[in-house]
């Protein structure tokens, strides 16, 4: 024997009785849930310290072990983070870390993994950058 309601009667149920599949949440709506994160391509987490934001840990061990206390020795005239060359084609590369010796010498730094390292596209970049700029990626 089937069961049979009018729209009515079953919106009277339902208001009456809550989910059975989801208890605390009443019928008709969707119960909330938050996306899990997304991975990142390379498995690299953004980092904050000292209220500054790196792409990876890799990235802020570097500036904060290597390049801050050379440059608080007087190494560097500048240090820069994240600095845009323009390239043609109209493709922009931004360099994680820039510095200007103190005889003028300008370094360009990035801090890469090996699977990173041969990501074609940079590759294109690193080759572009020696040609059009005359300066050459160093990978850390």
């Amino acid at each position: 024997m089937a069961l049979r309601m009018t729209e009515e009667e079953y919106a009277e149920f339902v208001r009456r009785n809550k989910s059975p599949l989801h208890p605390g949440v009443t019928p008709g709506t969707v119960p909330p849930t938050t996306p899990p994160p997304k991975r990142n391509k390379y498995g690299n987490r953004r980092v904050e310290v000292d209220g500054m934001k790196f792409d990876s840990q890799h990235e802020a061990d570097y500036y904060f072990g290597i390049l801050l206390p050379a440059w608080k020795r007087g190494a560097f005239q500048l240090l820069a983070r994240q600095v845009p060359f323009d390239l043609p084609g109209g493709i922009k590369y931004i360099a994680d870390f820039v510095t200007v010796s103190v005889d003028g010498y300008v370094r360009v730094i990035d801090a890469k993994s090996e699977i990173t390292r041969k990501n074609r596209a940079y590759i294109n970049k690193r080759k572009q950058m020696k040609a059009c700029w005359g300066l050459e990626i160093q990978e850390v």
